[in-house]
């Protein structure tokens, strides 16, 4: 029997009015397109830094009220702009400015309007896993703990994911609150799950086996299946061959400390092979 899709409804997307950006929201409302939501469209500016980065001087008070007034303007044709291609009424949007840090006020923000999920956009270019992502994905990745993040290649075409991979390494014992978030993407897209992992090691431990266990249980009203990758090159590379020769629609990671997600983003450059990749990225933290 099906497992009911658990709550997504409250999405937060930050924007910094770019091309990548909008390619995400619209990826993320058909996502959502069967489920009642909210879009919170958040643009994070520093009032001594503005837009591009120009000193404008802390007491300066006409030069933040121009600013705010400039990032509530394009708030509105971005919000414009969605509303004339999605016209599904189960969606509703509200407009955030925030003349603040964007990582400060992305986790002030999750907190305060119970964010369900945060959807950014990433410049999908065929590069190392941090360029790939973009500084600001990657340190928003880094720094955000409290919710899922979904992030949309530039390059992505919207399709709903059929299957989705999890990579681990079964070194983790995974809570429940944090596998339910991968269990409710799946649902929410009715895809099959396939676990991914890398052999760093001959065969898994009893610690891995009890994890892997353990996950088999927890997904198993899902289609799902295991995938076991030997490990003969960079943990970017595998992950990437193995995306070339499966239909896989969206890769899911959790970003526990020390984990696969962290090895990849921490690889060294010469090692961090090339990545091409057109699939949006979906990371649960490790305390949602």
């Amino acid at each position: 029997m099906a497992i009911k899709p658990e709550k997504m409804q409250n999405i937060l997307l930050p924007t910094d009015f770019s091309r990548n950006a909008f390619h995400a929201l619209r990826y993320a409302t058909g996502l959502l397109k069967n489920r009642e939501c909210t879009f919170f469209l958040l643009n994070a500016y520093g009032v001594e830094k503005g837009f591009k980065g120009k000193s404008v001087g802390k007491g300066n008070q006409k030069r933040s009220d121009d600013l705010k007034e400039k990032s509530n303007a394009r708030l509105n044709n971005m919000l414009g702009k969605i509303r004339k291609e999605n016209k599904n009424q189960k969606h509703g949007y509200s407009l955030l400015s925030e003349p603040d840090d964007l990582i400060r006020a992305v986790n002030s923000l999750i907190d305060e309007l119970n964010i369900d999920m945060m959807v950014l956009g990433n410049k999908g270019e065929q590069s190392s896993i941090p360029v790939f992502l973009g500084s600001t994905t990657t340190d928003t990745l880094e720094s955000v703990k409290k919710c899922p993040v979904l992030t949309v290649p530039n390059n992505a075409k919207f399709t709903v994911p059929k299957e989705i991979a999890l990579a681990s390494d079964f070194k983790k014992s995974y809570d429940a609150s944090v596998l339910l978030s991968v269990r409710t993407m799946a649902n929410l897209c009715g895809a099959a799950l396939r676990i991914v992992h890398i052999d760093e090691e001959e065969k898994l431990d009893d610690h891995q086996k009890f994890n892997l266990d353990s996950l088999l249980t927890f997904f198993g009203p899902l289609a799902h299946s295991v995938e076991r990758i030997p490990n003969f090159i960079s943990k970017t590379k595998i992950i990437q061959l193995f995306l070339e020769k499966s239909d896989i629609d969206m890769l899911c990671m959790v970003g526990y400390e020390h984990g696969l997600l962290e090895k990849m983003l921490r690889e060294p450059v010469i090692e961090n092979m090339v990545l091409k990749i057109d699939i949006p990225f979906f990371i649960v933290p490790e305390t949602p």
